[in-house]
């Protein structure tokens, strides 16, 4: 992730305005706030990974995070839009996310996840799906980091 980009998810004020407000573009990095459900497409978004985004009609973080299957989360364009980094902020988190599916600071996709053509558009991504894989999870100040390329 860009210097630039980094800096914006370390400002919890920027972070959390962001994550109330949707499309936001600071110093030229665009961001947009969406909702993340985790779990598998396959399975009723039960199992692991990352079930589906919804960067429309969008409901409240604290509703997710009350059902405990997903959270908002700040998404920003990596290597010219060849890839996105999700940036989670731990707060807004059920602590059975965590311990399921950022266990060992690892996220486990067994498969791939749709993004929504509204968000691609957005932020310029050139990507369609979070693909399939192991992704690490970088933990800073009180935010979770995953990049997908």
């Amino acid at each position: 992730m860009s210097a630039s980009a980094y800096n914006i998810a370390k400002r919890h004020e920027i972070l959390k305005a962001t994550l109330f407000e949707g499309l936001v573009e600071t110093n030229a990095v665009k961001s947009l706030r969406c909702d993340v459900v985790f779990g598998s497409p396959s399975v009723g978004c039960r199992g692991t990974g990352i079930c589906k985004l919804n960067a429309n009609g969008i409901r409240r973080a604290t509703e997710l995070k009350q059902t405990c299957r997903g959270t908002s989360a700040l998404l920003l364009p990596i290597d010219g839009g060849k890839g996105v980094s999700m940036i989670l902020p731990r707060e807004l988190m059920c602590v059975n996310i965590v311990r399921n599916h950022l266990r060992n600071n690892v996220l486990n996709m067994p498969e791939s996840c749709r993004i929504p053509a509204v968000i691609t558009s957005a932020l310029g991504l050139q990507i369609k799906y979070l693909p399939s894989g192991t992704y690490p999870v970088i933990q800073s100040d009180g935010f979770f980091r995953i990049d997908f390329k």
